[in-house]
């Protein structure tokens, strides 16, 4: 019967990691009632799926997609799995309840966003990493600073050319034709 329930449970993380934009592995010591409930709830409102897990399974699963993940495994561990890029926001919620929480029984021991696995030291990382929208707004900055540059550049030089032109008729004398200051209609 066991055997019959780690295959069932096998291919049920099979199934979700195979769907899933994006993870992050946690390993968690003595967490209390309340603080579990805590995390699961800020994980729910940001849209990502906690949920806790056997380590040998999980290490499985993620072989049969060609991702090691072996050194994150190790102790209790839950895996954070969201659509996308979100686990960066999840990586973020937990670090920003690490930092608030004194001797926090939990750590960030990995990750996977858009394929690439993060273990070790680089898991830290991932709650560093900017989210799809930032990128592109970066992007967008970097490339439409050139573009606006030219244009100022262009207006300028068209700009002076029409006040050297205007000097020049100022220095003639004024405009041909131009009708006299207070003269009669």
């Amino acid at each position: 019967m066991p055997n019959q329930v780690n295959e069932i449970l096998l291919a049920d993380l099979r199934r979700e990691f195979t769907a899933m934009g994006s993870c992050v592995v946690v390993e968690f010591g003595k967490l209390k009632p309340q603080q579990d409930l805590e995390i699961r709830g800020q994980m729910r409102d940001a849209g990502v799926r906690y949920r806790v897990v056997r380590g040998r399974l999980a290490v499985k699963a993620f072989a049969g997609l060609g991702i090691d993940m072996d050194a994150a495994f190790s102790g209790r561990c839950a895996v954070a799995i969201a659509k996308k890029e979100g686990a960066i926001q999840a990586a973020k919620i937990l670090r920003d309840w690490i930092k608030k929480t004194k001797d926090a029984p939990i750590s960030i021991k990995g990750g996977v966003v858009e394929g690439t696995a993060y273990t070790g030291a680089l898991a830290a990382t991932i709650a560093d990493l900017p989210d799809r929208n930032t990128v592109n707004s970066m992007l967008v900055g970097a490339l439409s600073g050139p573009a606006r540059s030219l244009a100022s550049l262009v207006s300028a030089v068209a700009g002076g050319m029409a006040r050297c032109i205007q000097a020049r008729v100022d220095q003639a004398g004024g405009a041909a034709g131009a009708a006299p200051e207070g003269g009669a209609s």
